[in-house]
């Protein structure tokens, strides 16, 4: 019966977060540099793109997605868990451009952050809350 209760726990915090994409920080960035890496460094090093296009011109973009979810822990209480659905949720998007050559042209980086449903925690307590976050209700909104 105790290996059933463990298996649940195990269960139930191994579906606490979920990400999916490719986190590309911005310390991987510092490894590509304008002019001199190529398309085939840069897809060596961070795994296939979320999406890529080639342009008119014969340049290429790689799009590298990330996103990542955790529920506030409040949600699993039985019964009452469903009042606090919601949680912090964290993105990031990162731009190549190669040229025709595929020699990279330019990068950039974007981030966001939030918090959505109710929270019993303090503002900024959640992982991927940014600092001085405002605690939200039902749907992202105001109390």
């Amino acid at each position: 019966m105790k290996r059933v209760h463990a298996l649940v726990v195990a269960g139930i915090l191994l579906s606490a977060c979920v990400s999916t994409g490719v986190d590309v920080k911005p310390e991987h960035l510092s490894n590509f540099l304008p002019g001199f890496s190529t398309l085939d460094e840069v897809t060596a090093q961070l795994g296939p793109p979320s999406s890529h296009a080639t342009l008119r011109d014969g340049s290429t973009i790689l799009v590298y997605s990330f996103a990542t979810s955790q529920p506030h822990p409040e949600s699993f209480i039985p019964f009452i868990g469903p009042l606090f659905a919601g949680g912090a949720i964290r993105s990031s998007t990162v731009l190549f451009e190669f040229d025709q050559n595929s020699v990279l042209r330019s990068q950039s980086r974007s981030t966001s952050s939030g918090v959505s449903g109710w929270s019993m925690l303090t503002p900024g307590a959640l992982p991927g809350a940014p600092a001085g976050a405002q605690p939200s209700g039902p749907a992202g909104g105001p109390h």
